[in-house]
């Protein structure tokens, strides 16, 4: 019986003319179930804090959506097609790079074309929207090089609001230009209303001529969550009794109408606060008077971990602006956050001039794609033995419970891929009470079989470690003990691994992407099936140290079928690298460009903050697919540009054949597909177990123990059967 020694082993040197390929296009065909439902964008990357606005994207005169997800930094647009939301990645890339921290669309100069707000950090920049009829999504800068202007009370000044305040623009004093209110930059918590004076000034209200008025608009101060100091009222020190008021947490603000008498309410909230507050106004347009305060909804008040940040938008297409309510954070806070369940849908039930919102889910938009939380790890494996991979899915943890693994059954075929969720909690993982959760299938105790392989952060002690729950099966994943095994190695919180044989000696090493941008290499000097890991070298690749390539995940595969194994390389900001062939000596790193429908052009896309890619042919095609996790808790598909079907019969070849022992070589097996592998002598007698090879990769077999002659491969994919002779001399 010979045995396998490692899912990568030793590799002869191949030769291929054809030129690498790295031409992607975005891939939403692949069916989702989940709960009897068929998702309608299953493959929209999910979201976290969303920020939400709507504009024409396309110029066919309906509203769109365009949602920025703060904990990405990332730009989401999705089309109205037939009163339905389509996700629509090709018009994110017509968006400005500045975008950062917030977004707001508001159309200040009156061509009925929304503008750009976003933060700065000297304050508010703008972009004005060029988009001519018929032409793709385009913008300028307001003030090209400078941030927006005020005209303070002592000249002109940048108009300052901090990065993790949300300011209201709006039309606020009703004369039909858009001024700006936002909490003092610093101060004692009150509110600046920064007054456009287009109307006065030119009788248009086609430009931002800014003029701080006021330092306490609607005369009342923020003293903590739940306690406002009003006009005539009792003072903050009052209110805090001695105590100190809180003025570093970042503030949100919406004002709206909400009784039709020409002066603005507002909607407020804080950093820090459960609960979202509507202020009334009990005086003019342009007094705006604040007298009190009411939770929101009265009846059943909102609570949400942190910053529950309010959006008006019309979101169902019936021409009332409805309320979504999201958390405002620029990154996870708290294991309580619920990052699957994160945008608050309050339909307006009333009207345009008398709103009454009405709540009907917290998973807008959400409840239609692939959503685990944050920080989605994808993982492909047959499961069930069916032929086909099936896809598994960690998250960072389930709000106030622990990390869990969701399993998507592949109720499609190896061409076809349609899948069905069936378990939220594969293995009972969540049993382990842990969260940070990562996984990959390996075969780390050298029986051939992978393993589910694991990294978790356990809860108290803060330790992370790699283990892993031992494989006994080629086809499938069955499990005779199912105790988790310890890897000997930890390693940070932050850190991401990928299990791989690096040197090619038969057993399973390590690259970890750590949070400074490095990548190190942990070479496995254990005997097949044992492990210990020691570093190697402290930047394997060296991609450069800026803030845009830290926080480095990896996945492997030969990604232009030019035999060598590549490395797809996911950054901080969202976008991902390819290192071609990175086992060569003169491996480089490649841009991994996204095709452009609209355009017919390339560009590199922000898949959302830590993108965490893996390599799966699960088109069957001649180049594999790409499927990626990110922050924001979903998944996207990526496919090259150039794959085709594979032909009927697969390739598969042997080398080298004959093989002679003497050269202490072992045989490699190359296969252009996914199959399942037995060997037997000429007298039909098994001499292997069954074995599972991975499209695309050398696959090498120790023979050393086989005695010399002529044996039979096996190899069965989609119910076919192909035989190949190989020879083993001494």
């Amino acid at each position: 019986m010979f045995k396998l020694i490692g899912v990568f082993g030793l590799i002869i040197p191949l030769y291929f003319s054809a030129k690498a390929q790295f031409n992607y296009s975005v891939n939403q065909s692949i069916p989702v179930e989940v709960n009897g439902k068929t998702l309608s964008i299953p493959w929209a990357g999910g979201l976290n804090a969303a920020q939400v606005n709507t504009m024409d994207l396309n110029g066919d005169g309906k509203q769109d959506l365009v949602v920025f997800d703060r904990t990405a930094n990332k730009v989401n647009t999705y089309l109205n097609v037939g009163s339905k939301y389509q996700y629509a990645p090709s018009y994110e890339s017509f968006f400005p790079t500045e975008i950062n921290q917030w977004l707001l669309l508001r159309d200040f100069n009156c061509d009925g074309k929304k503008d750009i707000f976003t933060s700065d950090p000297f304050g508010i920049i703008v972009f004005v929207n060029t988009t001519k009829p018929g032409q793709p999504i385009s913008w300028r800068p307001f003030n090209p090089g400078f941030p927006l202007l005020t005209i303070g009370f002592n000249g002109s000044i940048n108009l300052k609001v901090n990065e993790s305040d949300m300011p209201a623009i709006d039309d606020v004093d009703g004369d039909g230009d858009l001024d700006i209110l936002a909490f003092r930059f610093v101060g004692v918590g009150t509110v600046e209303w920064h007054k456009n004076m287009s109307i006065e000034n030119s009788g248009r209200c086609d430009s931002l001529q800014l003029k701080r008025v006021t330092q306490t608009w609607g005369a009342f101060q923020d003293c903590e969550c739940g306690l406002i100091s009003f006009s005539g009222g009792k003072t903050c020190d009052e209110l805090l009794a001695g105590g100190r008021v809180q003025h570093n947490a970042g503030k949100s603000l919406l004002t709206l109408d909400t009784n039709n008498d020409g002066a603005r309410e507002l909607f407020f909230t804080e950093e820090d606060c459960t609960n979202l507050y509507l202020l009334s106004n009990t005086d003019t347009a342009t007094n705006a008077q604040m007298s009190s305060f009411t939770l929101f909804p009265s009846t059943a008040p909102l609570i949400l971990p942190f910053y529950p940040s309010p959006y008006l938008e019309d979101v169902d297409f019936d021409g009332l602006a409805d309320l979504i309510v999201s958390p405002n954070l620029n990154s996870r806070s708290s294991l309580i956050t619920d990052f699957q369940k994160s945008l608050y849908f309050f339909k307006n039930s009333g009207s345009a001039q008398v709103p009454q919102f009405t709540f009907l889910k917290s998973n807008f938009l959400q409840d239609n794609m692939i959503e685990v939380g944050d920080f989605s790890v994808p993982a492909f494996f047959d499961v069930d033995g069916d032929g086909d991979q099936d896809l598994l899915v960690s998250n960072y943890i389930r709000a106030g419970q622990s990390s869990r693994i969701y399993h998507f059954e592949n109720t499609g075929t190896i061409q076809s891929p349609s899948f069905k969720l069936i378990n939220e909690d594969f293995f009972s993982i969540s049993t382990l009470n842990e969260y940070n959760l990562k996984i990959q299938f390996a075969d780390m105790n050298g029986d051939g079989f992978r393993d589910l392989v694991l990294s978790s952060t356990k809860k108290g002690t803060e330790v992370t470690s790699l283990t892993f729950i031992a494989n006994s099966s080629a086809d499938k994943f069955a499990v005779k003990d199912s105790s988790l095994k310890s890897a000997n190695f930890s390693m940070n919180k932050m850190d991401n691994w990928l299990i791989i044989d690096v040197d090619q000696d038969g057993i399973n090493d390590i690259l970890m992407g750590n949070d400074n941008g490095k990548i190190e290499y942990w070479k496995n000097q254990g005997s097949n099936g044992t492990n210990s890991f020691i570093l190697t070298n402290s930047n394997f690749i060296d991609l450069g140290n800026t803030n845009n390539t830290q926080n480095i995940s990896l996945a492997a595969g030969d990604l232009n079928s030019d035999g060598a194994i590549d490395l797809m390389v996911g950054n901080q900001n969202g976008t991902m690298q390819l290192v071609s062939n990175f086992r060569s000596p003169d491996k480089k790193v490649n841009s991994i460009n996204l095709n452009n429908e609209i355009t017919q052009s390339t560009y590199n896309r922000n898949f959302g903050a830590r993108p965490w890619p893996v390599v799966v042919n699960i088109f069957n095609t001649t180049k594999p697919a790409v499927v990626i996790g990110n922050s924001m808790g979903g998944l996207q598909v990526i496919t090259n540009e150039e794959a085709k079907p594979l032909p009927l019969q697969a390739e598969i070849t042997i080398y080298p054949n004959p093989n002679s022992l003497a050269s202490n070589r072992p045989t490699i097996i190359k296969t252009d597909r996914n199959v399942f592998a037995q060997f037997y002598n000429l007298l039909g007698q098994k001499v292997s177990g069954s074995l599972f090879i991975i499209a695309n990769q050398e696959y090498p077999i120790n023979v050393s123990n086989l005695p010399s002659g002529i044996y039979i491969a096996q190899f069965t994919y989609t119910e076919s059967i192909v035989s190949k002779r190989f020879i083993i001399t001494h």
